[in-house]
């Protein structure tokens, strides 16, 4: 810990634990560190009458501040990780009273302690953290999960242009509350130095008007400051850890500067190079860069002590321009820059470049869909062949829905399977990179069984026949149809049919199996009568043809209660039952006929209606 104490010119108020300071840096060249603590800040304000730096420098994005009028630059440094919330207010007076003063703010960070936090990439959009530009003389800024030490930049701004004074302090003391580093507070010889990789530093207490500087350094043992009698010069080369004071002694005689700075030497982290390349399988959008963490650390003891931050270019890291979520990072390029961080120091280490290795796995061997003929016992017409040879460094695993049937790269199949969808899942034996491709077998076979309705066509004496060929269960069969040796069409109906015998023929589209040869018979009959008197349709009756021979005939009910027998070759029947007319009503016949192509016998039955 460093304490400084400026004897003379000084005055250090204990009431109600206020500082005040009476200059502030009005560019970020001169910025001054600010430790919150349980004390307030407060400063006289840059104005029109003590200052010529109307508004803020060049260079730095001061995001919602579009005019930083008359500013005070300060920094901070966290201690104690966790959230910070700052009151800032300006009044006329120093104590608060007086007229209320619109000042404003902005707030830039996290920087590494070593960084220069005037750099204007750093003091950039990317790295606001919060601002104000409202007409308030009391602003509330938030630092939010904080890391300890992280090191922030802030400007506030007079925008009223008047005399006044800056309060600044912190607000929020609870559970997460973090808190500010108040080491860095400054004198003469600035804050407390971290040296990084190097075997000396140097110290510079050079005052103007200084006749005498005698240089100490504290020990321990005898717990006290020990003079270092040969040092007597402004600069002191430091080449060991440790606190230094100085004591500058001015031309009056009266006027004595001390102060004291804790200079501390450290190794800079050692980063592990060249670093193992991280397999990225093309399919994946997002990786973890941090599987490489322990790998870099490995040459750190006590890696616990250290942080890894990544980059996508130099630039990126010089700006301190962090990819932010490592373990989620979006594939954009083939290299990555990482660096190690000293959480205690803020010392870093070289740079070490990770190469994305991009795996381009084999495109897809299988085709969408396969349409495969099969018998009636499910054996396919020819054997389906799956697969390709991608060589050794991989793994093949071929899957049947969920169930794993081969590790080979190549799949036979050679009957149908209840499950038709098949995968193979491709692994790259040294990455673990893996791809999947899928695909559906259909299966396609002659019909299972084939039904001819014959139904009452669009005019007289013409009839309509609609084929049902159904499919096995689990094809996609598509049929074709020819009736008499006619063009094949995919129309499972035929109109306008006269009646006599059809032949029927029907192929699977693709051309899968033969073709099913079905024979039928169109029996010609009335479709209704008027058993009236009138001298039209007064009958039914069945047509005979040259084609077949009706031998029987039986008439039935809508209930299946047979009527009587009607006589083929006779005049029809009018309707009659026992010498009266039945009801009107539909009634249903069968009929028993032979076929003169072929000498078989066949029945047939439909209906037809009673009209009176």
């Amino acid at each position: 810990m460093r304490a400084n104490t400026l004897k003379t010119g000084l005055f250090v108020s204990l009431f109600l634990l206020v500082t005040t300071l009476f200059a502030q840096g009005s560019r970020c060249a001169d910025i001054r560190p600010f430790c919150a603590g349980n004390e307030e800040l407060v400063f006289e304000n840059s104005n029109r009458l003590n200052s010529e730096v109307v508004a803020g420098e060049s260079g730095p994005d001061y995001g919602c501040v579009e005019f930083p009028r008359y500013p005070s630059w300060f920094y901070l440094q966290i201690e104690d990780s966790g959230d910070l919330e700052f009151l800032i207010s300006q009044s006329e007076n120093e104590d608060g009273s007086g007229e209320a003063l619109d000042v404003d703010f902005v707030i830039w960070g996290p920087f590494n302690a070593s960084e220069d936090y005037c750099n204007n990439e750093l003091l950039s959009e990317k790295n606001h953290v919060d601002c104000s530009y409202s007409e308030d003389a009391v602003e509330v800024a938030a630092i939010n999960n904080a890391k300890k030490g992280e090191v922030y930049v802030f400007l506030l701004t007079n925008y009223s242009e008047l005399p006044g004074f800056i309060n600044l302090k912190q607000t929020n003391n609870g559970s997460n509350a973090g808190s500010t580093n108040c080491a860095i507070l400054n004198g003469i010889l600035g804050a407390d130095k971290v040296v990084c990789g190097e075997n000396e530093t140097i110290l510079n207490a050079e005052e103007q008007g200084a006749i005498s500087y005698q240089w100490f350094v504290f020990d321990e043992n005898n717990d006290d400051f020990v003079q270092l009698e040969a040092e007597n010069k402004a600069q002191l080369k430091v080449t060991v850890s440790g606190t230094y004071r100085v004591l500058i002694q001015n031309a009056d005689g009266d006027n004595t500067i001390e102060d004291n700075v804790e200079v501390a030497f450290y190794d800079r982290p050692v980063i592990k190079q060249p670093v193992e390349a991280i397999f990225v399988c093309e399919q994946d959008s997002l990786i973890d860069l941090t599987i490489k963490q322990t790998e870099l650390l490995s040459l750190n003891a006590s890696p616990e002590f250290y942080k890894v931050e990544y980059f996508e270019t130099e630039e990126g890291a010089l700006n301190n321009n962090k990819i932010p979520d490592p373990e989620n990072y979006s594939v954009s390029r083939e290299t990555i820059l990482a660096r190690i961080v000293n959480l205690e120091s803020g010392c870093i280490s070289d740079i070490a470049a990770i190469h994305l290795d991009i795996r381009t796995l084999p495109e897809a061997p299988l085709e969408e869909n396969y349409r495969i003929c099969v018998d009636a016992y499910g054996l396919f017409n020819d054997e389906l062949v799956l697969g390709k040879d991608f060589g050794k460094s991989y793994e093949y695993s071929w899957y049947n829905g969920e169930e794993l049937i081969s590790s080979e790269y190549d799949l036979y199949l050679y009957e149908e399977s209840a499950n038709p969808n098949y995968t193979l899942v491709l692994t790259e034996k040294f990455t673990g990179c893996e791809v999947r491709f899928s695909t559906t077998v259909s299966y396609v076979s002659e019909p299972n069984s084939v039904k001819v309705d014959i139904l009452k066509g669009d005019f007289e004496n013409s009839w309509t026949v609609e084929i049902n060929a159904s499919r096995n269960i689990g094809h996609s069969s598509e049929f074709e149809y020819s009736l008499d040796n006619g063009a094949y069409t995919s129309d499972p109906v035929f109109r306008n049919i006269q009646r006599g015998v059809h032949e029927l023929q029907i192929r699977e589209a693709g051309g899968c199996g033969g073709v099913v040869v079905k024979e039928f018979t169109v029996v010609g009959y009335d479709f209704f009568f008027t058993p009236n008197g009138d001298g039209y349709n007064d009958r039914w009756s069945v047509t005979q043809d040259a084609d077949y021979k009706v031998l029987k005939i039986r008439v039935f009910d809508r209930n299946g209660v047979f009527l009587k027998n009607i006589d083929p070759d006779g005049e029809g029947w009018d309707g009659l039952m026992n010498g009266k007319l039945l009801p009107e009503d539909d009634y249903w016949f069968n009929l028993e006929y032979v076929n003169f192509k072929t000498s078989s016998r066949h029945n047939f039955s439909a209906h037809f209606s009673l009209i009176k």
